[in-house]
């Protein structure tokens, strides 16, 4: 149904009717029209919010200015633009989305709001969408649906339609527009995707017309309706390219794009994410058709996606991801300093990796090591990471010079007084670590805070040899650190509010993904993944294959398999790792002696070409000698895929119901924070308790049980764990989480 003027106050009421007055109210005082001359503005300025988004009300807001302006006779030509200084419109209200998924909603009514954008593109007058900053989902759409885009050269200014990162599709036509804009390949790429677009980009593809400087988009915004306002014209949808319309008048050829990227989809996702597969569903069946019938197939489709778990699921991560970045790490008002001047010391792939990372978010950094032959290697590591970001067009030649001259290496203390940070990451050896803090303490200021990225030993025995343990704190990056999200910060016993809340707020500025942990042995995210890879070893043991058993959890969810894992991580560090927690835990975490025999044999995994895998040209092949390493017996017939899965899985669900039940995290969340960012789980589950959650305790407590008997106590149900199955409870009731 297309809402039109004279239909607009019958439905209004219906709208309004399930409204908060104050609901309105805010969209009146967050979007209203200016007149410049012959051209009409109008402003989006979310109040009280950094960001703009598309909630019921502001939408009908927006549907009413729209009709003020059309009114007028003296409005020529019309410009969209937000006030904030580095968002657009952010895009949908996520929170009514989960409410609406929550209730019964209909297809009709969400073509009510569809209408809003359809309305706006059919104006008489010509319309500009002005987008500085990020314009996402819903503001992505309605920029779609004006006649022409403008956007500034900022690197703030990201476009994209990212819905299938919440498992839906875009919902408000952009299914549609985008299409006739730029064509169907290119459009493909970015809903399926998520991906977003900077400026340039985005006029290479056609997606935005004009790029200009942000202190100008207003005035050239203005200049430009003022010109369409002379002339009236209207954008004519022409634009395909020879490509597309050979596509377009071949039988056939629109359903082979999209058979072709339905199989890419799957050969990625393994068909576990919805979102993407029905998107092109949806511009299969109506690419080149009228628009009319395209936006009730998508608006169907939209509301068929909402109610599925894997949305729920990745709606819920994205509040758990929104709830980290509002969170300091601390209870309390407690500040933290900034960061602009910090060191490595370590030079090896892992302190190369952070000080590249430092060096890219505009910190200087001095990179120490014992001698000028393994600085040159950090410097290797950080111009590789660099490069790539050259040889993708993300980054300019020049701005990497720039970002490598921030890296100063040095084999002294020298400058070490005037920073505010250093990080060690030395060898995984306690008096190695011990020895360089003990040296630290006499050459940094009594400001300077100082982090391990140790990934199992603890801080409160590293933090002993210092005289000030409360500055003392554990920062454990993820491998490769320019990829991995997550940064576990460790509070010792001493560990002062102040220490961790720099941490945190520092983590943010470099892009990760941070959560507060305890110190204890492998803190939260390797404690969990500890009895998961030694059940890999023990499931090769019983005949499963390497390939079998990968298979199995990559088809789960998981990025990896846990035998592909352990081969990137390496079998002497994930065998020196699994030692530490034996020795803290005891027999459930005893790995079987075949790991150390592996290790002895230099079968180290990736790094040296050979682990549980034989890697050559970045391809994986199964080894046979390998497999009688392991001595390999035939696999059982009772020991099916499916039992696999929840050997491997049930033991991480476990352990991380012991960090709970320890305290070794503030809230339940902070696990599947964890987890998600840390090991990339399944994102789609909701995260590791999350999914145990949709099993429910009984059920885990049941399989448990039958694995104790049959595999002995390694399987034994955590305390926390038999009490939630008896009181018939989820994890999420236990603690408070970010929600």
């Amino acid at each position: 149904m297309e809402l039109t003027r004279e239909t607009f106050h019958n439905e209004i009421k219906n709208f309004r009717s399930q409204m908060k007055p104050e609901a309105v109210s805010l969209a009146e005082q967050s979007l209203f029209l200016e007149k410049k001359g012959s051209v009409g503005v109008i402003v989006f300025d979310q109040a009280g919010e950094k960001a703009n988004k598309l909630s019921s009300a502001n939408m009908i807001r927006f549907f009413e200015l729209l009709c003020q302006a059309e009114s007028d006779p003296t409005i020529k030509a019309l410009v969209v633009i937000s006030k904030k200084p580095s968002i657009f419109i952010a895009g949908a209200d996520i929170g009514e989305i989960r409410t609406l998924a929550s209730g019964s909603t209909s297809a009709d009514s969400l073509m009510k709001l569809q209408s809003v954008f359809t309305y706006l593109e059919n104006l008489p007058i010509p319309s500009i969408a002005a987008i500085h900053g990020a314009s996402m989902g819903g503001g992505t759409e309605l920029a779609l649906g004006c006649d022409y885009r403008m956007a500034t050269d900022s690197p703030q200014t990201k476009i994209g339609l990212p819905e299938v990162m919440l498992g839906l599709i875009p919902g408000w036509g952009g299914t549609q527009r985008m299409p006739r804009l730029i064509g169907l390949e290119k459009s493909l790429d970015l809903i399926l995707t998520g991906k977003t677009v900077d400026s340039g980009k985005a006029k290479k593809m056609g997606l935005v017309d004009k790029i200009v400087p942000a202190e100008y988009l207003e005035e050239r915004a203005i200049a430009w309706a003022n010109e369409l306002a002379q002339t009236g014209k209207k954008r004519v949808y022409e634009t395909r390219s020879l490509k597309e319309k050979i596509l377009g008048t071949v039988p056939g050829g629109t359903w082979l794009v999209c058979d072709q990227a339905r199989k890419q989809v799957m050969e990625k996702t393994k068909g576990n994410f919805p979102a993407p597969l029905k998107a092109i569903e949806v511009i299969r069946k109506t690419y080149g058709g009228p628009i009319d019938k395209g936006l009730k197939v998508e608006a169907e489709a939209f509301i068929e996606l909402m109610v599925t778990p894997e949305s729920q699921n990745l709606i819920h991560v994205f509040y758990l991801n929104e709830g980290v970045k509002k969170d300091k790490g601390v209870e309390g008002k407690v500040s933290s300093r900034t960061v602009g001047h910090a060191a490595v010391i370590g030079a090896g792939v892992m302190g190369g990796g952070i000080a590249q990372l430092f060096a890219a978010k505009g910190v200087r950094v001095r990179l120490k090591d014992v001698n000028w032959d393994a600085i040159m290697k950090g410097y290797h590591v950080a111009k590789k990471i660099f490069q790539k970001s050259v040889d993708r067009r993300k980054m300019k030649s020049s701005d990497l010079d720039n970002a490598m001259a921030r890296i100063e290496g040095t084999t002294q203390y020298t400058g070490f007084g005037k920073l505010d940070l250093v990080v060690e990451a030395a060898v995984e050896n306690m008096e190695v670590k011990k020895s360089i803090f003990k040296q630290l303490e006499e050459k940094v200021a009594e400001t300077t805070f100082l982090a391990t990225n140790t990934s199992s030993l603890s801080v409160t025995e590293l933090a002993s040899v210092t005289r000030h343990p409360q500055r003392v704190v554990g920062m454990h990056f993820f491998n490769p650190v320019d990829k991995m999200l997550l940064v576990e910060v460790i509070r010792g016993a001493q560990t002062s509010d102040e220490a961790v809340a720099t941490l945190v707020a520092f983590s943010k500025v470099l892009g990760k993904t941070p959560i507060v942990v305890k110190d204890s042995p492998g803190f939260v995210v390797n404690r969990i993944l500890g009895p998961y890879l030694n059940e890999a070893i023990h499931l090769l043991m019983e005949g499963v294959r390497p390939r079998e058993m990968d298979a199995v959890i990559e088809q789960f969810g998981m990025p990896m398999g846990p035998c592909a894992l352990i081969d990137e991580v390496g079998l002497d560090v994930a065998s020196k790792v699994s030692q530490v927690l034996y020795g803290a835990f005891g027999e459930r975490m005893k790995p079987p002696a075949t790991m150390a025999q592996v290790v002895e044999q230099k079968r180290l995994g990736k790094k040296v070409g050979k682990g549980i895998y034989i890697h050559n040209n970045n391809e994986r092949h199964e080894d046979e000698e390998m497999l009688k390493v392991f001595g390999t017996k035939p696999r059982a017939t009772d020991l099916t895929d499916e039992v696999v899965q929840r050997r491997l899985i049930y033991l991480m669900i476990n352990e991380a119901s012991r960090c709970v039940e320890e305290g070794l995290v503030r809230q339940v969340s902070d696990i599947d924070v964890g987890m998600i960012f840390g090991t990339g789980f399944a994102p789609f589950r909701g995260g590791l308790l999350k999914y145990a959650d949709s099993l429910g305790a009984e059920t885990i407590l049941s399989d448990l049980d039958v694995f104790v008997r049959k595999y002995g106590n390694r399987f034994q149900p955590s305390k926390l764990l038999q009490e939630l199955a008896v009181n018939k409870k989820k994890f999420y009731d236990t603690k408070e989480s970010h929600q």
